[in-house]
């Protein structure tokens, strides 16, 4: 088991359901993904006071594996970043108290010490470095389609979108196409940022050269194309690091759902086991309204958002349930705007009232006061709270094709790496893709 702020990490990683599978697709860790988060083993880790206790064997293999020490504060205060211009590791300060501009700061920028080289090394150019590599291995023999395509517009993967005639494919077929303004664009190699790579894009896309150059079939960008295309660069955009999403942020944002959580303090309600009865209730109408609805931003309440996390604690559960209530992988936006955000909440009211003739929203606080507790021990809480719904049978009628909280046999066959392909562009065809590439993602019959 890994160190408490790895698991908080995992954690938000696994609640962008989408994000997550499609990282452990793209570098075949699809074992990883079918894992999902070892409830029972944190469970146990957790003593009564909600303190977390690896034993010493774990805080070994942790150290062994990875290098790092468990405390932070025994870590180096700095670390090694690759120059995004030269490639030569710079190592950089974990945080600068004099100015900010740290690797963990807000206003992280450092400057290359080879004196040939002097770049830029911050957030922006470390993403136009994470773009380009992606271009590379697109541009290789291998051909490994950029990352935000490899899923399709329903979040699955679909040997159909493969295929050059569709407009799915456009990023590739477009960067492809562009690659060699792409590596170079800027006015400054030492500064030259993703706003540049985005620059040059615009140009392109307005002189309409390459719809126009018959490269591809067709001549204008349908609905999917741009959504493929915004959804490519959504894995870039301020995010220097190997996942397709920015985890640092993910992190924060789970952490004001944890605070909440810990402070409703269902754990210590004496009505528990009905608040998840209903909570899971309400959970199925929220799913089909989702699927019943499906240009509509259904937003959740606390309850049904604590169901929905536990139930994203599974993903092999999760997307069993979701592909046989909706027929789509259904993801999890937890960066909706404020304004966009309330709106959409009341019209889920709204029609969730006119639909079961019951309030969507009420107040479920326990009379338990909350405990004065930190920020780590409000983590403890949460794992605790979802822990409950992970132990209490539920008799409620979820689906018949996939069950809400459904646990994976000890005897089920595990899949090897090899199980999970991207068929590379230019390659063979996706028709023709190996059995078990898009079907190994599906959870095993036995499930």
């Amino acid at each position: 088991m890994p160190p408490l702020d790895v698991l908080m990490v995992w954690h938000a990683f696994i609640l962008n359901p989408r994000c997550f599978l499609e990282d452990c697709y793209r570098v075949g860790k699809i074992d990883f993904w079918r894992t999902g988060l070892p409830w029972s083993i944190i469970d146990s880790l957790i003593d009564n006071n909600f303190d977390y206790n690896l034993p010493i064997t774990a805080i070994n293999n942790f150290q062994i594996s990875t290098n790092l020490k468990v405390e932070n504060l025994d870590c180096p205060d700095s670390i090694p970043v690759n120059c995004p211009l030269c490639s030569s590791l710079v190592p950089v300060p974990v945080t600068n108290n004099k100015d900010n501009t740290g690797y963990a700061d807000s206003k992280f920028s450092q400057t290359c010490p080879n004196g040939t080289c002097q770049a830029a090394i911050n957030v922006e150019t470390l993403s136009r470095a994470k773009f380009l590599q992606a271009l590379n291995r697109l541009t290789s023999p291998a051909g490994t389609p950029l990352p935000g395509t490899v899923l399709d517009i329903d979040g699955k993967p679909n040997p159909e979108v493969m295929l050059p005639n569709n407009t799915w494919m456009f990023p590739n077929q477009f960067c492809i196409y562009l690659q060699d303004s792409l590596r170079t664009c800027g006015s400054d190699p030492r500064t030259a940022d993703l706003n540049d790579v985005k620059s040059e894009m615009t140009r392109s896309l307005e002189s309409r050269k390459f719809l126009k150059s018959g490269i591809v079939p067709y001549r204008r960008l349908d609905r999917e194309g741009k959504i493929s295309f915004r959804r490519m660069m959504s894995r870039f955009w301020s995010n220097p690091s190997p996942f397709s999403i920015h985890l640092v942020g993910a992190v924060i944002r789970q952490g004001v759902f944890v605070q909440k959580m810990a402070e409703i303090d269902w754990l210590h309600s004496p009505a528990i086991v009905d608040t998840i009865e209903a909570a899971v209730k309400k959970f199925e109408r929220f799913m089909d309204m989702i699927k019943n609805y499906p240009d509509r931003c259904v937003v959740p309440t606390l309850n049904v958002d604590l169901v929905w996390h536990t139930l994203m604690g599974n993903p092999a559960s999760y997307w069993k349930y979701t592909t046989a209530v909706t027929g789509k992988f259904i993801g999890h936006d937890d960066k909706i705007d404020e304004a966009r955000l309330g709106k959409s909440f009341q019209w889920t009211c709204e029609k969730y009232e006119k639909l079961y003739n019951e309030p969507y929203s009420e107040c479920m606080r326990s009379p338990t006061p909350l405990p004065d507790t930190t920020v780590i021990h409000n983590v403890a809480n949460m794992t605790r709270h979802m822990l409950v719904l992970r132990s209490n049978p539920l008799p409620l009628p979820i689906h018949d094709q996939a069950l809400l909280l459904l646990e994976t046999p000890s005897n089920t066959r595990r899949s090897r790496p090899g199980d999970a392909r991207i068929c590379p562009l230019g390659g063979p065809n996706p028709r023709q893709v190996p059995a078990g590439a898009p079907e190994s993602l599906l959870p095993r019959a036995d499930l």
